[in-house]
């Protein structure tokens, strides 16, 4: 878990606003818009999820890296809600991500780069 000022970053599941996350992504993301409801339940169960988190513990960003741990890691579904942008969440977001122990083998990324 990281935090950054009065938010927080972590991978706990049953802490996901899955209303957030369905909201966002069908009717505000240009990447999935419209996307069905079963559609993000089932991404998010198959994938590393990350939220972020405000001050009252209220859900403002999202992430998922779909690997399989050994040869690929795809960042997916980023994004933080508008009110809550402009604090450098989205950085701090895709560099939990990225820094997550279990992919910093994996051969190849999509949406970072490796050093």
């Amino acid at each position: 878990m990281k935090e950054n000022h009065q938010f927080t970053i972590h991978t706990n599941k049953e802490k996901l606003d899955i209303d957030v996350i369905y909201s966002y992504l069908h009717h505000e993301s240009y990447w999935a818009k419209g996307i069905p409801l079963h559609l993000v339940q089932t991404s998010i169960e198959h994938s590393v999820s990350f939220g972020v988190y405000d001050e009252c513990d209220k859900q403002v960003g999202f992430g998922r890296i779909i690997s399989d741990f050994a040869t690929f890691a795809y960042l997916a579904d980023v994004f933080i809600l508008p009110h809550a942008r402009g604090n450098g969440l989205g950085k701090a977001l895709v560099q939990e991500m990225i820094r997550y122990q279990p992919i910093q083998h994996v051969r190849a990324g999509a949406l970072f780069k490796r050093k």
